[in-house]
């Protein structure tokens, strides 16, 4: 068991969104934060109203940072370690997407959503690790996707680019397990945020219709997933039957996601 309470941690992507939601949550329980992303405004009105409505300690921190940056990735640990003291807890929450066809989907758009999704990540952990190595602990925690299970229609660069972090921590928790460092990955469903109005569309499909998840709930389970222990969350019942059924009866996966394909597919996509 983890108590969150004067636990360091530093949240990518933290504007917006699930990782907003897991500030304010976090901070709830009594964590002490690095908040960082792109925008300043947003980070800094964020911070504001968690040091209005949290709990009285130390504020959080606003740290503006593009992850596709190596520069301003090592300047982001290096802020938040100066001013938490350590990182008890890394999350990996900044995200990019591109939604349609995979075949009106350029090799520039693998590329940036690679970036963020996957490069992005592993920047922040290969700056950050060696701090939680020198502690002797630490938890890198990973907001993937249903997506990293079985590669979703029309999601493509983002299937792949939460495919391939979650690949690339399946090895980092046995080399790190020796130094006391763990790896939390959340897997969730579609959430309500701001993600898919400011993906890329590249045509051929809509979205499906809600209700999506709120971010909040999102939130409370990665609190609850940290203090209890766990290392991998999938959260949603439809996860979880994909997780189980990807293994045992791809076939039926396979024809599951070809309806899913139909049924999103854009009326002209379908005459023509």
């Amino acid at each position: 068991m983890t108590d969150l309470r004067g636990q360091k941690i530093l949240i990518t992507g933290a504007s917006s969104g699930i990782g907003r939601a897991l500030a304010f949550e976090l901070d709830r329980r009594g964590a002490i934060l690095a908040l960082a992303a792109r925008s300043r405004a947003r980070l800094r009105a964020t911070a504001d109203l968690i040091a209005v409505a949290g709990t009285p300690r130390r504020a959080p921190i606003v740290v503006p940072c593009d992850v596709t940056s190596d520069e301003q990735v090592r300047r982001m640990v290096r802020t938040s370690v100066e001013y938490l003291g350590g990182i008890d807890i890394l999350v990996n929450n900044a995200g990019a997407g591109v939604y349609g066809e995979t075949l009106k989907t350029s090799l520039e758009d693998f590329r940036s959503v690679m970036e963020v999704n996957t490069f992005g990540a592993l920047r922040c952990i290969l700056e950050a690790v060696p701090v939680m190595k020198r502690q002797g602990r630490g938890l890198v925690i990973n907001i993937l996707s249903v997506a990293a299970i079985y590669g979703v229609p029309y999601l493509a660069a983002y299937s792949a680019s939460k495919s391939a972090l979650a690949a690339a921590c399946q090895s980092l928790r046995g080399e790190l397990a020796a130094a006391g460092i763990s790896i939390l990955n959340v897997l969730p469903n579609y959430t309500e945020t701001d993600f898919f109005r400011n993906e890329k569309k590249v045509g051929g499909a809509r979205r499906p219709r809600g209700p999506y998840t709120p971010p909040e709930a999102v939130a409370r389970a990665v609190a609850e997933a940290i203090e209890s222990g766990k290392r991998t969350v999938v959260l949603s019942a439809q996860g979880k039957a994909l997780r189980i059924f990807a293994g045992l009866f791809p076939h039926l996966v396979e024809a599951a996601m070809a309806r899913v394909a139909r049924r999103l597919r854009e009326a002209q996509e379908v005459i023509s």
